[in-house]
């Protein structure tokens, strides 16, 4: 005798949608992280001192020329921000950001003082770890946790 058990095509197809939706949830926050971890180690610690290991970025380097380099790195910086306000972070971590950016772009515009300040004030470092564990409440909250 032949048994033959029927395939809902239709059942399929429906998770097959359902797989794809998830993933397309997961994608633009897993690209969104890489974006903003590839930003915030460009701007501050995209190179290394030989030897002392301390590492520094672009916005240190920005930040020597007087005037439009804490502008250019600051302006930089706010993608980070604009990245968490997409993401649906809230106010309280929004202001955390800006306080940072704040910080950074203020007193690293006073000079020689300054120039020292963005070597040891990571601003965006800070604000992508901020970010980091807004995400990782994002993937908790989505797989029930």
């Amino acid at each position: 005798m032949s048994y033959h058990r029927a395939i809902d095509h239709d059942a399929i197809d429906r998770a097959a949608a359902e797989n794809d939706r998830l993933s397309s949830l997961a994608q633009p926050h897993a690209a969104a992280k890489a974006r903003v971890e590839w930003l915030a180690t460009f701007l501050d610690a995209r190179y290394r001192i030989p030897g002392l290991g301390y590492r520094f970025g672009w916005d240190s380097i920005l930040g020597l020329v007087p005037g439009v380099g804490d502008a250019a790195a600051g302006l930089m910086s706010a993608y980070l921000i604009w990245e968490a306000r997409r993401a649906g972070a809230g106010f309280g971590l929004v202001l955390r950001m800006i306080y940072n950016l704040l910080v950074d772009t203020i007193l690293g515009a006073v000079p020689v003082f300054g120039d020292i300040f963005d070597f040891a004030f990571k601003a965006n470092l800070r604000n992508a770890e901020l970010l980091k564990e807004h995400y990782a409440k994002i993937e908790m909250d989505k797989a029930g946790l």
